[in-house]
């Protein structure tokens, strides 16, 4: 009967220890613990992170780089607060014109620029070439956009994932106007263990540039 009890317990015991998970080991995470490779896992499953997201870091990585579960919290919180969608519409135009040019200068090419204010963590800067003829645009085209990541955060990155940017004359040659949707998708540097996509965020723009404040005034 002993021998009977015994061998119960053994097998009770054994199932309890295959069954626990590995963050149960004498394992405690507190905000002062250094993110690594052997914990990451662990690391991620408490912030509600599924670990099979996680995008390895390449060899020549700093290991030097040392991150806090407090700090990948903080950030990634950070993260959390980007809205999904952003439309911005830009339209407005100094009503200062440029001074009169010499025939020399009536034509041309003419760099246009602009860089949303999202208030958030990164801003879009938009770069646009134009053609223009006696203060009236001809056409436009290369129309390229970049992301600016803006919150001096080293625990945070972001890229564009997706892209449409056009640009057009309209109002008769008196206006070049921009148009475009791009992704942003947001990532979670997680040192030198690796990078871990948050989320992604929509921004739809336009933004139209006046003749009369771009342009060189010829008459």
């Amino acid at each position: 009967m002993f021998k009977r009890v015994t061998s119960l317990l053994a097998a009770l015991c054994l199932s309890i220890t295959l069954i626990l998970p590995v963050s149960a080991k004498g394992v405690t995470l507190s905000p002062d613990t250094i993110v690594s490779k052997e914990n990451v896992n662990q690391v991620l499953e408490s912030l509600g992170i599924d670990p099979r997201e996680l995008k390895k870091a390449d060899v020549s990585s700093n290991d030097s780089v040392i991150v806090t579960v407090g700090e990948l919290e903080q950030a990634l919180n950070q993260l959390k607060k980007l809205p999904a969608q952003i439309k911005t519409n830009d339209n407005s135009n100094s009503l200062k014109t440029n001074n009169l040019a010499a025939s020399d200068f009536c034509t041309g090419l003419k760099m246009l620029y602009y860089t949303t204010n999202l208030g958030g963590s990164f801003e879009l800067a938009y770069e646009v070439a134009s053609n223009y003829s006696w203060s009236k645009f001809t056409s436009v085209n290369n129309a390229t956009v970049t992301v600016i990541d803006n919150d001096d955060n080293l625990l945070t990155t972001f890229t564009i994932n997706k892209r449409e940017v056009g640009a057009e004359v309209v109002s008769n040659g008196n206006k070049a106007q921009l148009t475009a949707k791009v992704v942003v998708d947001s990532w979670l540097s997680i040192g030198s263990v690796g990078l871990i996509k948050v989320g992604s965020t929509t921004v739809t723009t336009t933004k139209e540039w006046n003749a009369t404040t771009e342009l060189p005034q010829c008459v």
